[in-house]
């Protein structure tokens, strides 16, 4: 296996992706003891819990919250680019969305995700993938891409790659890959992005930032508009070297 570029995640190889998706289709015949007993042995990066904050990036309700998707998703196909144990896909299928697609590299996130859904007796699919080398046809009336696009570049700032003439190489890979989510978007859906602004001197640093850039570089890659829907309330002890803001881009 590979890194990611930002060093963080093994990134799997195409036999273990083959093996992967062979073992999540498997998975409905799990027994449900066996698939409950997993799930609770496993530390999850989501919660799903309503209390529970512990060490995690936050309450992931307080997040989907702050996506300000619809109430009803009935006749919606959605995408989870990055969907870890599945908690924003299980909360489009709650709502109706169909077909819902889960993509995430860790064969062990995938599985949770898929039992958990199982033993909530929704339909998701599930697949070992790594953006944007996703192999997906077709495209989707929602794509959700959180906390993800940071992982693909060497400096994880992507505020400073914005803005920073030296960061030129950086930014033309955010740049494919803003184009890879448009293409993944169908006509007149949306592409919902969670991105991380991590700070060294957050007093200074935050005050230079402009929130609004990454919406005309979501433009340039196609998008009819974007708009950025600001912060959400994640785990206070992490907002001081760090924002998380949502921006939702039209196609």
């Amino acid at each position: 296996m590979k890194h990611s570029r930002s060093g963080e995640y093994k990134l799997p190889g195409s036999l273990y992706r083959i093996g992967g998706d062979l073992a999540l289709r498997l998975a409905p015949l799990v027994p449900s003891r066996a698939r409950h007993a997993f799930v609770r042995s496993r530390p999850h990066y989501q919660t799903f819990a309503a209390t529970e904050i512990s060490d995690h990036q936050g309450l992931s309700i307080r997040k989907w919250e702050a996506l300000h998707m619809p109430s009803d998703l009935r006749g919606k196909s959605v995408i989870d680019i990055g969907c870890s144990e599945g908690f924003f896909c299980l909360q489009c299928t709650k709502r109706g969305a169909g077909p819902v697609l889960g993509i995430d590299s860790s064969l062990g996130r995938l599985l949770c995700a898929s039992f958990i859904a199982l033993n909530e007796g929704q339909s998701i699919h599930y697949r070992i993938g790594v953006f944007p080398d996703l192999k997906v046809p077709g495209t989707f009336d929602y794509v959700l891409c959180l906390s993800l696009l940071h992982h693909s570049l060497a400096q994880k700032d992507l505020w400073k790659i914005l803005v920073t003439e030296e960061l030129a190489t950086e930014r033309a890979i955010l740049r494919t890959q803003l184009t890879s989510l448009r293409s993944l978007t169908a006509a007149n859906g949306q592409c919902i992005l969670e991105v991380p602004y991590e700070y060294d001197d957050p007093v200074a640093e935050r005050q230079a930032v402009d929130f609004d850039v990454l919406n005309s570089e979501l433009t340039r890659a196609g998008f009819t508009r974007s708009r950025c829907l600001g912060a959400w309330d994640h785990n206070p002890s992490h907002r001081v070297f760090k924002d998380r803001i949502i921006y939702v881009a039209e196609a």
